[in-house]
Order: structure tokens, then sequence, then C-alpha cells
């Protein structure tokens, strides 16, 4: 097998093009390699962005934040700034498999991988990110939204390679939470999970968003419960209504790890309990 580890964007974009398609991207490796040792996937030449040091780390760009393709769960996880401003994505971070995978996977691997149960996609759908893919072409930027098409399916380009997601700073006064039911306590991948992102204005909830994973073929905007509870004052009642929106939201499947009942009403009571007020 072909093993590249160029050290620069440009080195690797140029990979990427000469190969047409023929390349896989190693990130972290805590997908692609099982799947490679499980005969799921096959290659025979693999660029590992290892040595891109430029890929890695959270900055703030004017308005922005900027987070590296090659950040790994557990940086995200422990960054002060990012528990500051988006805490969202820091709980869901610290919410991946064990230590050893947080050490080793990253934010662009968890977004390329298109898992809908992946952890840090619902946060990101939250705070509006978008996936900033580069080639020779140039940049293309892409919203969170428009990227994953399906279970291990994105609209990146062979030619492409994700370096950077970015999102509008949050405001300080904003209610952030990211929750998720799994198997277990620990080490599970969720079977239903949701990130909540609202500012409370004398109690009244504002700019609502929730996004939900492994409830459909992609992480998903609940665009009727986040109308539902725009607005209102956080009461039973209204996040009753906001839940009983949310089943129109979602479409879940009875599978292996589940069924479609169980996730619908999980998902209900996580709405619950991640929007603040009387329940």
């Amino acid at each position: 097998m072909e093993f590249l580890r160029p050290t620069s964007v440009q080195e690797a974009v140029e990979a990427l093009a000469v190969r047409q398609g023929r390349s896989r991207v190693l990130a972290g490796g805590t997908d692609l390699v099982v799947r490679m040792k499980d005969g799921l996937e096959t290659t025979r030449s693999l660029i590992s962005l290892g040595r891109c040091v430029e890929l890695r780390g959270v900055r703030e760009e004017s308005d922005q934040i900027v987070i590296g393709a090659m950040t790994t769960h557990e940086e995200l996880a422990r960054s002060m700034f990012l528990r500051r401003v988006a805490p969202v994505l820091a709980e869901a971070a610290a919410e991946v498999g064990s230590v050893q995978i947080r050490q080793r996977g990253t934010i662009g691997g968890n977004v390329v991988n298109a898992s809908p149960s992946a952890d840090l996609v619902p946060p990101l759908h939250v705070l509006g990110a978008t996936v900033v893919l580069v080639s020779r072409a140039g940049v293309r930027p892409l919203g969170i939204d428009e990227f994953a098409t399906g279970p291990k399916q994105t609209r990146i380009r062979p030619e492409e390679l994700l370096v950077e997601l970015r999102f509008a700073r949050p405001r300080a006064d904003e209610l952030q939470r990211y929750l998720k039911l799994g198997q277990r306590r620990a080490l599970a991948c969720a079977k239903v999970s949701l990130a909540f992102r609202a500012r409370s204005t004398a109690g009244v909830l504002r700019d609502v968003r929730i996004a939900c994973g492994a409830v459909a073929p992609t992480v998903i905007r609940a665009r009727e419960a986040e109308r539902a509870l725009e607005g209102t004052l956080p009461t039973a009642d209204a996040i009753g209504r906001a839940c009983a929106a949310l089943a129109r939201d979602i479409r879940p499947i009875d599978d292996v790890r589940s069924t479609a009942a169980w996730r619908l009403a999980a998902c209900a009571e996580l709405l619950r309990r991640a929007v603040p007020g009387p329940v």
C-alpha cells in the first residue's frame, strides 16, 4: 500500500488531485482503519494528515470561531475557550468513545464519516457551522446541513480536502446543551442524541435551534419543535407541544440497537431535559 504523509494542505491537495479519487484521507483513523481491517473499506493509497499542523487548533477570526479539521475530540473537550463560547460542542466532544478514541479521533473525521449518530454533528448544526473544502480549484464552503446526504455519504468531491469548520461566535447569554442516550453510560454510540441552543430574554426563548442524531439517515434540524418553542416561556405545556412537534420532525427506524418507538420517546425526553424551566 502507498502511504503518503504530506506536511501541508497544499501537498495533501496535490496528492489527492494526482490520484483522482484513488486515495483515501487518513485523519485519526478511528473509523477508517477499523473498517479496513473488517474488509468494509479497500484502498491502495492512504494520505495521512498527521503532519499537517496547520489543520489543528481552535482560533477566533473577527466574529468567527475556526476549528482545524485535525483537532482531536480531546482537544475540543478540554478547550476552556470552547467551554465558554460553544459549550454544546465541548460537551459533545467529551462524550465521544474512550480516552484513547478522543485522543486520536478528529472533528474532520467525525464529520466526513457521515454517521447519523456522530456526536459532534448535532452541535455543529445548531451552531450553524460551515464546512470549508479545499482543492486545486480553490475553496468551497458548504453548510453543515448540506454536507451529509446519507449514512457514509457526503457532498465532498474526490479531489477535495476538509480543512476547517467555521461558525459565528455565539452570544454570551445563550443556553446550550448536548445530551445523548446509548447502550451504556459511557463508551457507547448514540441511540439518540440532541443538541439545543437558544437565548432566554426575561425567561422567553428566542433563536431556538434543535438538532437530533440517530433518528434519521442524517443528523437533522427539528424545525417544527423549534417553532413550537420560539417566543414562549418554557412551561410544561410549551415543552409538551414542542415534544409533539419533535415527533413530526424525526424519522427513526427499528434496527439492531433500538426501536423507532423507543427513539421517539427518548428524543422527547432529551428535549425536556435540555430546555430550561419547569417540566
